[in-house]
């Protein structure tokens, strides 16, 4: 049951909740106003037939009481006159069933023996001899008229002849005193039936009601929703493919400002769509499959042609610059390097003799070691156009950081003060040249010790997952925006004064033959952080 309420539709939930608020709220209403109206209708007959009993007592000839009072005989004259009046109550107030006379005098046993009563009851058989055994409202309530000597009314209770509501009234004689309680009886039934009258009416009231409630609630529930159902179907028409579609714009309030918004984002959609097929078109590299595909399917295909071609094209681009570079390399080691050997060989001898000033093998040292970094950047070049051959063997991946680091931990607490941290997790292995990935991750630290102008942390660690070994190097120097991220690896960029950025593109040529990644993290003045992945060995 309920997880067919949470299936119904927003509108029917909406229809079921609300009629059932005002289905409780209904009854409930219903239920207090019949309650109210029937403790009202009792009190009103109630109290009427305390009035008509205190109306007729003062009818009663009080010498008449008393001598029916003081005999036995059914036919006194007294006892007949009281009975004839009694009649004639019953005559003018048909409601009120019966009334009677009783002496004041209180029986402990409940035994009531009548003064005078009305003929109806003389017709029935009961006789003056016969005593009314009563019950305890009826008894309560002769006592309290007695005892307090006002009038009163008994809740309703039931005896031998039937249900009732009796009101009591004191008779009394000239000095004040009771002497005897005229008694008028109310048929419950009558309540009964008026209560019946009084649920029906209320029950058919509720019927009414609650059905104009609930054809107006759907029809303005309908006429409130209809915006959101178009808007549903607008979406429905979306994820079909078709960005033309438009709602109309009933109104300002929230759901007419909603349709607004829904049909700026299908104009949006609809440009950038149709400009993705025209993009995917000029590309011309569209798959068979995309014939079959339709809507947004067909769009996010074509943009998913778009970011391929575009990675290819990037490839591409990045391999013809290699490719460039190599020759340029080729050319430049070719022509420049054995001069510059000779320029060096030189230089060196003209250092080494005496007769020369102190000032003049400055300048002469100076010269060397600007060849030097010329020779450096010429075998980076080679690198690029002659990678190293070597056949890939098994390497310990753990025993290298650690010579590295050996390496890197000197320089750089010589040069910039900076401490070396290294962890690692456990021995791993890959397969490579052990060589060249020395080289990356030399090149790789050493940037990154420069990066630390003075002291600072270099951590470094090694640690591996299913698939992959992780180097990962992490300094806390200048750090990178993210505008220098893009260009890193790039040929002649980089962020040292004398860097020809060609080492680290060096390094990520390195790890993409050994089919690894090199991602970078970085934040402008708090650091940088490299990791290296490369395939993990194992036996």
């Amino acid at each position: 049951m309920i997880n067919r309420i949470k299936n119904l539709s927003f509108f029917k939930k909406t229809i079921l909740f609300t009629s059932c608020i005002v289905l409780v709220v209904g009854l409930a209403t219903a239920v207090i106003s019949f309650h109210i109206q029937n403790n009202a209708i009792t009190q009103i007959l109630s109290d009427q037939a305390v009035s008509v009993a205190n109306l007729w007592k003062s009818t009663l000839p009080r010498k008449d009481v008393i001598a029916a009072a003081n005999t036995t005989d059914p036919n006194h004259p007294s006892v007949l006159h009281l009975t004839f009046l009694i009649d004639k109550i019953h005559e003018k107030h048909s409601i009120y069933s019966h009334a009677y006379i009783f002496a004041s005098d209180i029986p402990e046993d409940r035994n009531f023996k009548p003064i005078a009563i009305p003929l109806s009851l003389l017709q029935q058989g009961f006789t003056y001899t016969d005593h009314y055994i009563s019950g305890d409202e009826f008894y309560n309530a002769f006592v309290y008229t007695v005892t307090n000597k006002t009038s009163v009314y008994t809740d309703v209770y039931s005896d031998d002849f039937g249900t009732w509501i009796t009101a009591f009234s004191p008779i009394f004689d000239e000095n004040g005193n009771v002497i005897a309680v005229f008694g008028v009886d109310i048929d419950a039934s009558i309540l009964h039936n008026l209560q019946t009258d009084l649920m029906i009416s209320l029950l058919l009231s509720c019927i009414f009601l609650f059905t104009i409630i609930f054809i107006i609630q759907e029809w303005g529930l309908r006429k409130v929703l209809s915006p959101l159902n178009g808007l549903i179907k607008g979406i429905h028409q979306v994820s079909l493919g078709n960005f033309g579609v438009r709602l109309e714009q009933t109104d300002d309030s929230e759901l007419g400002e909603l349709s607004k918004k829904f049909n700026e984002m299908t104009k949006q959609l609809d440009v950038l769509f149709e400009r993705v097929a025209v993009t995917s078109e000029q590309f011309g590299d569209k798959s068979q499959q995309d014939s079959n595909l339709q809507g947004v399917e067909k769009a996010l295909g074509e943009m998913e042609n778009i970011i391929k071609q575009s990675k290819l094209q990037t490839e591409l681009q990045r391999a013809e610059r290699m490719n460039a570079i190599g020759q340029l390399a080729a050319s430049v080691a070719h022509e420049i390097r054995n001069p510059m050997t000779v320029v060096k060989g030189f230089l060196q001898i003209f250092h080494s003799k005496d007769d020369m000033t102190k000032e003049e093998k400055e300048y002469i040292q100076l010269m060397i070691e600007e060849m030097n970094r010329a020779e450096t950047i010429i075998n980076d070049y080679l690198s690029l156009a002659k990678p190293d051959l070597e056949s890939a063997t098994v390497m310990n991946c753990t025993e290298i950081l650690q010579n590295v680091t050996e390496l890197i931990s000197s320089y750089a607490l010589l040069n910039n003060n900076i401490t070396v941290n290294m962890e690692c997790k456990g021995t791993y292995y890959s397969k490579g040249n052990t060589s060249e990935l020395k080289q990356v991750l030399l090149n790789i630290m050493k940037n990154a010790v420069e990066a630390m102008k003075t002291e600072g942390v270099l951590s470094v660690k090694v640690f591996a997952d299913d698939e992959y070994v992780h180097y990962e190097i992490k300094d806390t120097g200048i750090g990178m925006t993210p505008e220098e991220l893009k260009r890193l690896g790039t040929p002649f960029y980089s962020l040292k004064e004398k860097g020809t950025g060609i080492g680290l593109m060096v390094c990520y040529q390195i790890i993409e033959r050994m089919k690894g990644k090199i991602t970078v993290e970085s934040e402008k003045g708090k650091g940088s952080t490299f990791t290296i992945k490369i395939p993990l060995y194992v036996e």
